[in-house]
């Protein structure tokens, strides 16, 4: 009784482990996709452009006429970023020259405020060139402010 109880018991088991692996196989996982790295945030198209003299000349402009109120970085944080990367340079430069100073609103000569945008955008990774900023929203609409992402 004793052999036929361990031939059973083998029986038992090989059975058990044939029905275990004799499903079908599980069909693989798909592979996760691969992730695919942000563009970077493409260049304007415009042909505008500032000078580095230009924006630090804006630099020097900011630091004598709004550093009462302002801090550099304040224009180049995420809230800036966010605020105005649907923007254009033209909206930026028609904000600060009908809004800033803040106690004499247009006060400063049109040429300075397009020099205060060209070092906004100086600080913001947008890259020199060789022809300066016009002091004129309309044309200054042409560049987007969209690389500033955010």
């Amino acid at each position: 009784m004793r052999k036929n109880s361990k031939c059973l018991n083998l029986f038992l088991i090989l059975g058990l482990a044939a029905c275990a692996s004799s499903g079908t196989p599980a069909a693989p996982e798909p592979a996760a996709p691969a992730e695919v790295a942000p563009e970077p945030a493409a260049a304007p198209s415009s042909a505008l452009g500032f000078t580095s003299v230009q924006a630090d000349r804006g630099r020097d402009v900011f630091r004598s006429t709004c550093t009462t109120c302002h801090y550099s970085e304040e224009f180049s944080d995420q809230t800036f970023k966010r605020s105005w990367r649907r923007s254009s340079a033209g909206d930026l430069y028609d904000f600060i020259s009908t809004a800033m100073p803040e106690d004499a609103p247009g006060s400063l000569p049109p040429a300075q405020y397009a020099e205060i945008v060209a070092y906004f955008l100086q600080m913001n990774g947008f890259e020199a060139g060789s022809m300066e900023l016009p002091a004129d929203a309309d044309a200054l609409s042409e560049l987007s402010l969209a690389p500033l992402g955010g």
